[in-house]
C-alpha cells in the first residue's frame, strides 16, 4: 500500500511541476503548445533542437526555469522507477479495496490536476506573481492581452508561389480593412522583420505572422490568386 501511495505522490508531483513550469514559460511569452512541449521536454530529458528552443536558451529565466526542470525531472525519474520496482515486489496480486481506493483516487486526482481550468487558472496567479517579485522580467499573459482564448489567434504561414500575397506589396492586399494585422515576416533566409512597414514587400517563402479573427485568417491564407480572389 506505501509503495502505491509513493508511485502516485511522485507522479502527481512530477505532473504539478511540469503543469507549473508550462504556465512559467507562457507568462514569458512563448505560445502555451510550445510551452507544454518544452516543459514536457526539458523534465524527460528529452533534447529537440528547434527554434523555440534556442528562444528559451537565450532568454535568462526561461534558461533558468528548463535548468531547475532538466535537474528535477532527472531526480523524480530515479525515484519513479524505484517506486515501480518497488510497488511490484510489494503488492500483491490480489487487491484488495482499499487498494483499488487509493488508485482510483490517484487516477481521479491525476485527471482533474491536468484538465482542471480552476488549478490551472490558480497557478497562473502564483506564478505571475513570484516571477514579478523574484525576477526582473515582465510577464504577460498574451492569451488575454490578444484574447486569443476566444475567436482571435496569431498564425504563421508560409508564402507558396502561386498565393495572391506574392511579390505584393503589404499595403496593396488591404489586410487592415478585413481586420487583419501583419506583425511579423521572417525571410527564406532568416532574417526577422518586426512591425514590417506598409511598403514591405512580400515574395515566396516568407513566413508571415498575422493577428485577427481565427475564421477570417483562414479565408485570407486560402483565398486563391488573381480574379477568382
Amino acid at each position: 500500500m506505501v509503495a502505491v501511495i509513493s508511485f502516485f505522490s511522485i507522479l502527481l508531483f512530477s505532473v504539478t511541476i511540469v503543469r507549473v513550469a508550462a504556465i512559467m514559460l507562457r507568462l514569458t511569452g512563448l505560445a502555451e503548445d510550445v510551452a507544454r512541449f518544452q516543459a514536457r521536454s526539458a523534465f524527460t530529458g528529452t533534447g529537440f533542437t528547434t527554434r523555440e528552443a534556442e528562444a528559451i536558451i537565450n532568454h535568462p529565466v526561461r534558461r533558468r526555469i528548463i535548468q531547475a526542470l532538466m535537474l528535477i525531472g532527472n531526480i523524480g525519474f530515479v525515484s519513479f522507477i524505484s517506486s515501480i520496482i518497488i510497488s511490484a515486489l510489494t503488492v500483491p496480486f490480489t487487491a484488495d479495496l482499499t487498494l483499488l481506493i487509493v488508485i482510483g483516487a490517484g487516477l481521479l486526482s491525476l485527471f482533474i490536476l491536468t484538465k482542471s481550468r480552476l488549478i490551472e487558472a490558480i497557478f497562473t496567479r502564483v506564478v505571475r506573481r513570484l516571477l514579478r517579485k523574484w525576477t526582473r522580467i515582465y510577464v504577460n499573459d498574451y492569451d488575454s492581452l490578444l484574447n486569443l482564448s476566444a475567436e482571435y489567434e496569431v498564425t504563421k504561414f508560409t508564402i507558396p508561389g502561386a498565393s495572391w500575397f506574392t511579390n505584393r506589396e503589404i499595403k496593396d492586399l488591404r489586410l487592415t480593412e478585413e481586420g487583419v494585422l501583419i506583425l511579423a515576416v521572417r525571410r527564406t533566409d532568416g532574417y526577422f522583420i518586426g512591425t514590417p512597414k506598409s511598403t514591405t514587400t512580400l515574395f515566396e517563402g516568407d513566413q508571415v505572422i498575422m493577428y485577427g479573427r481565427e475564421p477570417l485568417l483562414r479565408k485570407i491564407i486560402t483565398r486563391p490568386a488573381g480574379p477568382a480572389g
